[in-house]
């Protein structure tokens, strides 16, 4: 049902956990192949991707030719997921995320919705719950989600918006599928630490951006800042 793309770089550790929240789902049958679409890794990214029978994939370029490259090498699954790294997806995801993709697909907008989850930090403080109400307001709704929150969006449909125009990046790929189509389910994904004490919690400028471009103004959202 459903293929995974991981952009990468230097992920060695956020890897192999954000690998580790989606084995459950492999073993319902859910999760079929993942790719990680790496940007020229010097750390162990490559043997974590390689250990964990994904596809390993250093083309490098941009987050959008990464991602367009995993596109054209995976099998033809009829969904597909982009996730980062250093993200872990809540237990039983893949029930919710299967439940809205039978949905989907009766109503017959499998060529036009996609979805993504609610974000939660792996940190204690304000500062982490402050940016947790942010993002939910963006995405919930403004409709334009942050790239940790993942997205999940039909192969007609992607394929469909890349022979229009290539991808650049998350904030663009979002804005094509339209933002009132993407609806944020219940499931959680939390951020993690990469390699380092803390994990990423935007700084306020970041935050700021990312509202304003939600409302409509010229700002670089969360998603515009993806290499």
């Amino acid at each position: 049902m459903l293929s995974v793309i991981i952009p990468s770089c230097n992920s060695e550790e956020g890897l192999a956990r954000t690998l580790a929240s989606l084995v459950s789902a492999a073993a319902e049958g859910i999760v079929r192949e993942v790719a990680v679409a790496d940007a020229g890794s010097t750390d162990g990214t490559a043997a974590v991707a390689e250990a964990a029978g994904c596809l390993f994939l250093s083309g490098g370029g941009s987050w959008g030719d990464r991602v367009a490259e995993a596109i054209d090498a995976m099998r033809r699954v009829p969904w597909l997921m982009v996730l980062p790294p250093h993200v872990l997806l809540q237990a039983d995801w893949f029930r919710e995320l299967s439940a809205f993709i039978e949905r989907i697909e009766r109503n017959g907008r499998s060529d036009s919705h996609a979805a993504s989850f609610r974000l939660e930090y792996d940190d204690y403080g304000f500062r982490a719950r402050f940016a947790e109400r942010a993002i939910a307001l963006c995405s919930g709704i403004f409709g334009l989600p942050a790239p940790e929150q993942g997205l999940v969006l039909s192969r007609r449909l992607i394929d469909r918006i890349r022979r229009e125009q290539p991808v650049s990046n998350h904030a663009d790929l979002v804005a094509r599928i339209g933002r009132r189509r993407i609806h944020t389910l219940r499931s959680t994904a939390i951020v993690i630490a990469d390699g380092d004490d803390r994990c990423r919690v935007p700084t306020a400028p970041a935050l700021a951006g990312h509202a304003l471009a939600a409302i409509g103004l010229p700002a670089r959202s969360l998603g515009a800042r993806q290499s």
